[in-house]
């Protein structure tokens, strides 16, 4: 084994003893975990066989989340039981296990697109010493989709700058393309569009125009068969052929109305609102939420509400989604109380923003510079993000581009420590 591989199997084994530290510390290791609307529906699953209760017992079928990584953990729940050691014991190492191909692939993308050995060793230290996103890595991705979500998003860019790499490119890996860029739109439909704009770029600059067009109609296809029978269960189960999720109105009322604009204290603003109309463990909203009709009517009843409220306040609303696509890169301080640990919030946040902050700098002057790949890197990190403008983003959301601007933030600390020595060596020469 080389020596970088050395160093990079012992940084991920570091991370990963860190990680599980912290779930004996919180008592998390194999004890079940509380983590919203995910947790429900994935114990209501193991329970009933049914899709169901993502906002608590009796709550009824859901299509509030896709189902995968839920089914996943339901499944293991309904083998095990939901209070099992075993079973947590198991989905403890799927979160951890996931966590570490996270880490591999990230190095892997860079190391294929050409970067030198220090960026690497940096990029893979960031990732796996230092702890900002903890709770979501060790616990939130156990039921959330986050995780999954950036190792397929991160098996895309693999796979995209090693077929740009190549003189030509043949159908096969195309044909895996269009099969993973459909998989990662149904774990994550967010992430999906910004690996399905990557895959675009690859195309129109490396293919012939007839080939770009049967390699779209491929991934249609892909996309079509893979989102079909969920869309059929929905229209038989929710009564409505729901193409993704039915919580849109719901997360775009959490975020666009009057007191979202200037609170005194937006994190007691936030929770305010979400008791208001938010129907997680909610008995008032629940009520509301039945008199609907249900979760679907509950959540566009909210959603007309919000776009009223929008379409008379333009510029309010151009206020907010600014400020919330900044919070999905950069997150204020009072949203490190958005998140399932609530130790040390503040750092956390401030480890978040001060590598996002480097990472976007090393992502600008990479592309100021054409560095190769650079521009597949920006147009990932900046449609990852460009959903989020509707919604309050916390923390977890940005995940999937965090191992990107991790690496990005080493590239940049080590090319600026490499021109210091070499300034260094000119000064003592000329002396």
């Amino acid at each position: 084994m080389k020596a970088t591989q050395r160093v990079a199997v012992r940084l991920v084994l570091a991370g990963l003893i860190l990680r599980i530290a912290w779930l004996a510390l919180v008592g998390a290791l194999v004890h079940p975990l509380q983590l919203g609307e995910a947790s429900q529906a994935a114990a209501a699953l193991a329970r009933t066989g049914t899709l169901a209760d993502a906002f608590g017992p009796g709550t009824g079928p859901t299509a509030h989340l896709m189902p995968v990584v839920v089914v996943i953990v339901g499944a293991v729940q309904r083998v095990f039981g939901a209070d099992s050691a075993l079973g947590n014991l198991l989905l403890s190492l799927w979160t951890l296990t996931q966590l570490a191909a996270i880490w591999l692939l990230a190095r892997a993308l860079f190391a294929g697109a050409g970067w030198n050995r220090a960026a690497l060793i940096g990029g893979l230290a960031l990732l796996c010493l230092i702890p900002a996103h903890i709770s979501q890595e060790a616990a939130d991705f156990r039921v959330w989709e986050g995780g999954l979500a950036t190792l397929l998003a991160l098996t895309n860019l693999w796979l995209i700058v090693t077929l740009d790499r190549r003189a030509s490119i043949e159908w096969q890996p195309l044909l895996l393309g269009a099969a993973l860029s459909a998989a990662t739109f149904f774990v994550s439909p967010t992430t999906g569009l910004a690996v399905d704009a990557c895959w675009a770029w690859l195309a129109l600059r490396r293919l012939p125009s007839r080939q770009v067009v049967a390699f779209a109609a491929t991934a249609a296809a892909a996309l079509a068969l893979v989102l079909a029978p969920w869309v059929l269960r929905n229209a038989q189960v929710m009564g409505k052929p729901i193409l993704l999720r039915d919580n849109f109105g719901l997360e775009t009322a959490l975020a666009n109305y009057p007191g979202a604009l200037d609170p005194a204290d937006p994190h007691a603003e936030s929770q305010a609102r979400m008791r208001a109309i938010h129907p997680y463990q909610n008995p008032e909203a629940l009520s509301r939420l039945r008199a609907a009709g249900g979760e679907v009517a509950y959540a566009q009843g909210l959603g007309r509400e919000a776009w009223a409220w929008i379409r008379t306040h333009p510029l309010d609303f151009a206020r907010l989604a600014l400020r919330h696509y900044r919070q999905f890169y950069f997150p204020d301080r009072w949203q490190g109380a958005l998140t399932n640990w609530q130790a040390f919030p503040t750092l956390r946040i401030e480890a978040i923003r001060a590598i996002a902050a480097l990472g976007l700098l090393g992502l600008l002057i990479g592309l100021v510079q054409r560095r190769r790949h650079y521009g597949l890197l920006a147009l990932y990190i900046a449609l990852a993000g460009l959903p989020y403008a509707l919604v309050l983003p916390i923390p977890r959301y940005a995940y999937v581009v965090w191992p990107l601007l991790a690496f990005l933030a080493a590239r940049l600390l080590a090319d600026a420590f490499a021109a210091l020595r070499v300034q260094q060596r000119r000064r003592m020469m000329t002396q």
